[in-house]
């Protein structure tokens, strides 16, 4: 065989190994990405909406539309109609409460949120908690509720007449809190 030969039959060769490269990547390509859609349970027009580790199980004709809002904090907006909306969002440990367990030097949330309820009322406050009171929402004639079911944990903040008023809940000890806003009076808590 001559020199020139060799050169050429080195030249196929990869030319065929390119090709080989080239098949595979498209075989690889034509696979299916598709996966399952996440599993949900809905029967007797009850739907259950999994939002990170809270299921909400709700009627499913309560809300004319649900939007799932993607951003720095995670929200889940339910509207009924023109009347209502109200917006669940998601807060994870190191944002919770805008830093409220830090500030109190407490171990969780749900701690953090019972002190804070603990003050109101209470006539001998400091300045500092006077003042989370106020970035709260926290007022001398504000309605605060506190309910426990299972493991997860809700402390409620009421406000006659405002569009803010705020469900805050706790599943387990977690540090994550989960935070409903809406216009809601206290018997739709």
């Amino acid at each position: 065989m001559t020199l020139s030969r060799l050169s050429n039959f080195g030249w196929i060769h990869r030319l065929l190994l390119l090709s080989l490269l080239a098949l595979s990547v498209r075989s690889l390509q034509a696979q299916s990405t598709v996966t399952a859609w996440p599993e949900f349970s809905c029967s007797n027009g009850v739907v259950v909406i999994t939002f990170v580790d809270l299921s909400i199980c709700n009627r499913a004709a309560t809300y004319s539309k649900v939007e799932v809002l993607a951003g720095a904090t995670p929200t889940i907006v339910f509207e009924q109609g023109d009347k209502r909306f109200d917006a669940l969002s998601y807060e994870p440990a190191e944002k919770a409460l805008s830093g409220l367990p830090a500030r109190l030097a407490v171990a969780n949330a749900g701690e953090a949120l019972n002190t804070l309820f603990s003050w109101r009322g209470n006539k001998n406050l400091t300045a500092k908690q006077q003042t989370l009171l106020q970035v709260f929402g926290i007022e001398a004639e504000t309605q605060l509720m506190q309910f426990t079911t299972g493991d997860v944990a809700a402390y409620v903040r009421l406000n006659k007449g405002t569009a803010d008023n705020t469900i805050f809940m706790i599943v387990g000890n977690s540090s994550h809190v989960y935070r409903v806003i809406g216009n809601f009076i206290s018997v739709d808590v």
